[in-house]
Formats: structure tokens, sequence, C-alpha cells
């Protein structure tokens, strides 16, 4: 499975210290999140990945651990940017 941006969503970014807001136009709504969230919404925004990709690249991007850990905060983070609207999934 491959994550990409919904094809509905054009992202407009702003940063304040570690925190992030983005506006989705497609939408009308600003989300607030974390660096890591940003950091992955911004690569899915670049190109489709698949979690083990993203998991290697946000890992390399951000200089913390690839492991376990992070490939469970990635997918939980993947769901919560689905829930919201801004990715989705498809078949590889």
């Amino acid at each position: 499975m491959v994550w990409h941006l919904n094809a509905l969503a054009s992202l407009h970014w702003r940063c304040w210290n570690d925190e992030w807001a983005v506006f989705d136009v497609g939408s009308g709504q600003t989300h607030q999140m974390d660096t890591l969230t940003a950091v992955t919404l911004m690569m899915v925004e670049a190109t489709s990945l698949s979690l083990s990709e993203l998991v290697s690249w946000v890992a390399e991007e951000m200089l913390i651990p690839c492991d376990q850990e992070l490939s469970h905060a990635l997918s939980g983070i993947l769901e919560r940017l689905a829930a919201a609207g801004l990715i989705e999934s498809a078949s590889q």
C-alpha cells in the first residue's frame, strides 16, 4: 500500500517554532500538527510512498532511529491524516 496526497488537497504551510499549521484550500480547513506529523505529510505531498519508504525517509530527515517505534508512530499519523482527508492510500 502506498500513501499519496488527496487529489483535492492543496496545502499551504506555516511554522512557528516547532508548531506547524497547514491550510488545505480544497477543504477550507486548517490543521495544526507537530514536526513529525508535518514532515510525514510533506513527504507524502512530494511523492507517493509506502510505510517502509516513509519510515526510512523520515528517520533520515529528522536524524532519528529507523525502528519499529517510528514505524508504529507513522502508521498512526497516516491514519489520522487520512481521516482528516489530507491523504489517501492505494494498492501498489
